[in-house]
């Protein structure tokens, strides 16, 4: 499971990296949480990057009246489940992340642990997205993030992960292929090499708490 993550990159840099436009209500995130609009780019506008909420409420919630957003989508059954197959074929979605925490048991205790490349560059994860009617009957985009089975680097602390791409796979996966069995294949567990992990202060545990010192190591 991915619940929470960062994105603190500057737009300047995005802009850069990406080649996409960056709208001005973005602001860098070090503590990203469920139901934020946070930055993705999607397959129906692949040059800029648009704020979607994260977490899709699929419609046989709304039709039960529940509020239950689901955050994430397993790679392993992402393009046969109901809730998300119409997605994969037809509304991906890359998730602008440099960062992502995870929680190691230790002694009883939740351990907080922030994974990133060991270049400490921005990149994406594969994502889903969809839309779905708010409260006051608005039309609301968002997003989920496909998870895989967790690199050895990182199993320890958890382990699923999110799926990672770099940019071959991430053009791929923003793109009208209907290689659908190739789309499936670039989920996969991101390389050890290319990973590193450390320890995080607890207070990342409350959403309330989003500043640059959540981000460094204890």
């Amino acid at each position: 499971m991915c619940g929470r993550y960062t994105i603190t990159t500057s737009a300047e840099k995005l802009t850069q990296l990406f080649d996409v436009e960056v709208p001005p209500e973005y602001q860098p995130r070090y503590n990203a949480a469920p139901t934020q609009w946070l930055p993705v780019i999607s397959n129906h506008q692949k040059r800029k990057i648009s704020l979607y909420s994260w977490g899709i409420l699929p419609r046989w919630a709304q039709e039960q009246g529940s509020s239950q957003r689901l955050i994430n989508a397993r790679a392993e059954t992402v393009a046969e489940k109901a809730t998300f197959k119409n997605s994969f074929k037809k509304r991906r979605c890359l998730v602008v992340a440099d960062g992502y925490y995870e929680w190691k048991k230790m002694n009883n205790k939740k351990i907080p642990h922030r994974i990133l490349l060991d270049k400490e560059q921005p990149f994406t994860f594969a994502g889903l997205w969809d839309t779905f009617e708010g409260e006051s009957g608005e039309e609301v985009p968002a997003f989920v993030i496909i998870t895989v089975v967790a690199s050895p680097s990182v199993a320890d602390i958890h382990d699923r992960m999110p799926a990672m791409l770099d940019k071959d796979t991430a053009d791929f996966w923003l793109s009208d292929s209907e290689d659908y069995e190739g789309l499936e294949d670039v989920l996969r567990s991101y390389p050890d090499e290319h990973l590193k992990a450390y320890a995080v202060s607890t207070q990342v545990n409350s959403v309330k708490n989003d500043q640059e010192t959540l981000i460094q190591p204890v």
